[in-house]
């Protein structure tokens, strides 16, 4: 038994232990009060002896923690560069590189300390190129929407362009807690009591995935994670993993123990977020109010989680730049060994008619054949070059053999176009993994119809209803059918619910106003110009109004119309500035003006279509060039458009140029003289 002094001491010792060893908790609950929801934003570096491009290390790191909420993140928009992906985190906002002045981001350090943070050395350079931007660009807008800024914990020695996330618009680093890093995790929570968003640099590889799982641990309810990996030094596609814990919990909330899938309204699609939703996602999750000058949005966490999925699906988008031109090729080339062979076994005069005609719906096949390899998954590039340009020329000669000269471009128009508006109901599932996908790793678009693929569908869809209307005359009842399938396109692919492209709308409304107009008896009067003028606006009009309605403010064409005159003089600048520069980009200059030719010489030997059947041929040849051409200048691809109008439009060429013999073709269209 103690006696009455000892026992006194041993309650003196035990409270002082108390004392000395858990103030920390207390501190730690105090702060989580004064402070309310905090963040930690954590980057984790891939393994110094890898390669630098899309870690899997870090991805699989991330799959093995269960309480993180997977997904990938698209880090820029356009060409990459590591400076500008962390520039855009900060600035919760992007526009493609190539559109500052200068293109390339002016290097970044730390010029000195003040107090207990820092100054970034050349911060004015950033904001001078931000200004240089055809859109309201604010470096540093992050941290200083954030009372009292951001705090930075990194390693001392290895310090790098990893702060721009917590400078300020001022270019100043509120906190700075720089050593060595065997206590990364400590030093984090310990600035979370002082600062409610903290930037973490951690070490590379597994060391970093260590570091990231004790800062899970230390995790307060309330308190927010999002760990991505480290944007990389060299070019890659833009696509890199990305984890969060605490989405949707506040102080005093339970932790959630299980992950959840990513999606914000951004990308639209499971699981892919964009690196400038990393911004207004903090700034949420803190209950402060996201400027209008960050277009990303918050990510939220729902969904199953399905880490195995993530890296075949930035496998599969690796793939589709190196493979498009070669896929296309593959499809002229398998045309030139069935010309070659067909004359070989059967002489040119007997064969070359029908090989005119096979080639030429092939290309009118493509945006339907393309979706077979992406079914598929991510098949190798010769089993997919094969599969476009056998099935392409299959169909080809299936749909010649299925409706006479000149209606077989029904079939690929009818079978194409449906098939397509069913996938974009779907998601766009696997127009996205197509070689004319829009290609969400580029960070321009994310789903729905991409600019490839918009003036191949508009010739296609003029195509179909030439093959309908053939040797109907010129009548109102006729322009107008040509105009109302022009709208239900124009639908289809301008709604923010399935093709999402503003363009679009712009491209298939000119495109069927020109055809329409060239099926209306009698001359072309300045009242008729004016409709044709007028026509791709109020089609613009009309999806605007009904994208606002079906998305709920959350559409295609909200960010431009919420905008007012600024938002919209803003885009159109960024479109033609874009589009000028792919212009003159690589062998762009070249191709576009063979393309022009191209279509100078078909006009200039309009003869040769001749006789047409019906006047529904030349309106459909003309409205398609007007399409491309307008495209061209609205689009930020530019000259993409009128190329990819012209090769689809020489399919039709071709098609009509395999004219059969005469007597064929009155027997061919005896059931039409009839009606």
């Amino acid at each position: 038994m103690l006696r009455p002094g000892a026992a006194f001491l041993a309650a003196i010792t035990c409270l002082a232990f108390v004392a000395t060893f858990f103030p920390a908790t207390g501190a730690a609950d105090d702060a989580s009060s004064r402070l309310g929801n905090t963040a930690i934003l954590v980057l984790i570096p891939q393994d110094l002896e890898t390669p630098p491009s899309y870690s899997e290390e870090i991805a699989e790191g991330f799959a093995e923690i269960p309480q993180l909420s997977v997904g990938l993140t698209s880090a820029t928009q356009g060409s990459y560069r590591r400076e500008q992906a962390l520039l855009d985190i900060s600035q919760g906002a992007r526009v493609s590189r190539s559109t500052y002045d200068p293109s390339e981001v002016p290097p970044v350090g730390l010029a000195r300390m003040v107090g207990g943070g820092g100054v970034v050395e050349g911060w004015d350079a950033i904001l001078d190129r931000a200004d240089s931007a055809p859109q309201t660009i604010e470096p540093g807008l992050l941290a200083s929407s954030i009372p009292g800024g951001a705090a930075y914990v990194g390693d001392a020695t290895k310090l790098q362009e990893t702060v721009i996330p917590a400078t300020s618009r001022l270019g100043y680093v509120s906190s700075l807690a720089l050593a060595d890093t065997t206590d990364t995790a400590r030093r984090a929570i310990r600035q979370s009591h002082n600062y409610r968003l903290v930037v973490v640099a951690t070490s590379a590889g597994r060391n970093g995935m260590r570091e990231l799982e004790q800062i899970l641990r230390k995790r307060r309810p309330g308190q927010l994670v999002i760990a991505t990996q480290t944007p990389p030094l060299a070019p890659i596609l833009p696509l890199l993993p990305i984890a969060a814990a605490g989405l949707g919990e506040n102080v005093g909330d339970p932790v959630d123990p299980e992950g959840h899938g990513l999606r914000s309204d951004t990308s639209n699609l499971p699981n892919l977020v964009a690196g400038i939703d990393i911004a207004p996602t903090i700034l949420d999750h803190l209950g402060l109010e996201t400027p209008d000058e960050m277009t990303g949005k918050p990510f939220t966490a729902e969904g199953e989680r399905q880490p195995e999925e993530l890296t075949p699906f930035r496998d599969r988008l690796d793939e589709l730049g190196p493979r498009r031109n070669a896929a296309l090729a593959f499809v002229f080339v398998g045309w030139l060994i069935l010309y070659l062979a067909a004359g070989a076994i059967l002489g040119r005069e007997k064969s070359h008619r029908q090989i005119r005609r096979i080639g030429g719906l092939s290309i009118l096949w493509i945006p339907t054949v393309i979706l077979v390899p992406a079914a598929l998954g991510n098949p190798s590039a010769e089993l997919e070059y094969c599969l476009i340009a056998g099935l392409a020329l299959l169909l080809g000669f299936i749909s010649d053999r299925l409706l006479g000269w000149p209606r077989a471009t029904l079939v690929p128009a009818v079978v194409g176009l449906t098939v397509i508006t069913i996938d974009l109901a779907l998601g766009s599932e696997l127009i996205t993994r197509s070689i004319l996908g829009p290609n969400p790793g580029y960070g321009s678009r994310f789903y729905g119809i991409g600019n490839e693929l918009k003036p191949a569908l508009m010739v296609l869809l003029l195509a179909g209803l030439a093959a309908a209307l053939t040797g109907k005359p010129k009548s109102r009842k006729n322009a107008a059918i040509v105009l109302g399938f022009g709208l239900g396109l124009g639908v289809v692919l301008g709604s923010g619910r399935l093709g999402a492209g503003v363009g679009a709308a712009i491209i298939v409304a000119s495109a069927t106003a020109v055809a329409a107009l060239m099926m209306l008896p009698g001359r072309i009067t300045l009242k008729r110009g004016a409709v044709l003028v007028a026509a791709p606006v109020v089609g613009l009009v009309l999806l605007a109004a009904l994208d606002l309605a079906t998305a709920g403010g959350q559409g295609h064409y909200s960010s431009v119309l919420t905008g007012g005159s600024d938002g919209f003089l803003q885009d159109v600048e960024r479109r033609t500035t874009l589009a000028w520069q792919q212009l003159w980009n690589g062998n762009m200059p070249v191709i576009t003006l063979a393309c022009l030719l191209a279509a100078a010489f078909a006009i200039r030997n309009r003869e040769m279509f001749r006789p047409w059947a019906g006047p529904i041929w030349p309106a459909a040849l003309v409205g398609g060039l007007a399409g491309g051409l307008i495209g061209s200048v609205t689009e930020d691809s530019g000259p993409l458009l009128i190329v990819v109008a012209t090769i689809t439009l020489t399919g039709v060429c071709s098609y009509l140029l395999g004219r059969p013999d005469p007597a064929r073709i009155a027997s061919d269209q005896t059931p039409q003289r009839q009606e």
